[in-house]
């Protein structure tokens, strides 16, 4: 009767090769491509904001957006596309 041997030198099984965790890019490009994605979003809103800031020609006062004639001196407010 054949016993079957057992030796210790025999390798040990290999690990499997590891799986990558994203589809396509690595968890800190997925952090480096949101914080740039941040960025853009606030930089368009303060240049929205920005422009929509009138500025009155005679006295200098910052106005909101939707009025006509300036709140400090009612000069007209003239609009500047651009």
């Amino acid at each position: 009767m054949n016993q079957p041997r057992l030796s210790l030198e025999e390798q040990p099984a290999q690990p499997q090769a590891e799986r990558p965790t994203g589809l396509f890019l690595q968890p800190w490009q997925k952090g480096v491509l949101l914080i740039v994605l941040l960025g853009i979003l606030y930089l368009r809103i303060w240049r929205r904001k920005k422009a929509k800031i009138l500025i009155c020609s005679h006295c200098g006062k910052k106005n909101p957006h939707h009025l006509n004639n300036c709140q400090k001196c009612a000069a007209p407010l003239m609009r500047v596309d651009g």
